[in-house]
């Protein structure tokens, strides 16, 4: 079984410039207001996806990435839902950013998530980041990634809650 830890916090992951080609980053100087417009969704969802890919993107703002169509197919399939996820909570997201919450994730230091090369790394990576948006309830976004039926949702949660051993201090 994968050892989880509470090491790493957002701005660690999303304003951190050399975990760019494993999460989207948000700038330090901007100030994170919660709602973001199609056309800045847009272009750091593509931004991301060409570091993601080992991509570029064209002069006309397409990304272009080299390898088997199929295989990039699949993990642009598999980045979606994930990206999905975390844009359509930017609102969490941003709150989470000013908090500088604690996430509960398998890796323990910045330097595991840098080492990742491969595609299917990072997707690993960030549903890691995507279930605690989906079930950590410090982060205050539950159930609003997949949706899950209420009775579903509460079993999930506390698998998830007894696979990462999170614990909720009760403050007095």
């Amino acid at each position: 079984m994968q050892q989880y830890n509470d090491r790493l916090r957002m701005r660690d992951l999303f304003m951190n410039p050399r975990l760019a080609c494993v999460f989207p980053q948000f700038s330090m100087n901007e100030k994170p207001h919660g709602t973001l417009t199609i056309c800045e969704i847009k272009k750091r969802v593509v931004e991301y996806l060409a570091s993601a890919l080992n991509g570029t993107i064209t002069g006309d703002g397409m990304l272009s990435v080299n390898g088997k169509v199929q295989t990039v197919l699949n993990h642009v399939r598999q980045f979606q839902p994930l990206v999905e996820g975390l844009y359509n909570n930017i609102p969490k997201v941003t709150q989470a950013l000013k908090s500088n919450t604690v996430l509960y994730l398998p890796y323990a230091t910045c330097k595991q998530l840098e080492n990742i090369k491969s595609p299917d790394g990072k997707i690993k990576a960030m549903q890691a980041v995507i279930d605690n948006f989906q079930y950590n309830s410090e982060l205050g976004a539950l159930n609003s990634v997949r949706k899950e039926k209420p009775e579903q949702f509460a079993l999930n949660k506390k698998l998830w809650e007894r696979k990462v051993g999170y614990r909720r201090l009760k403050k007095i």
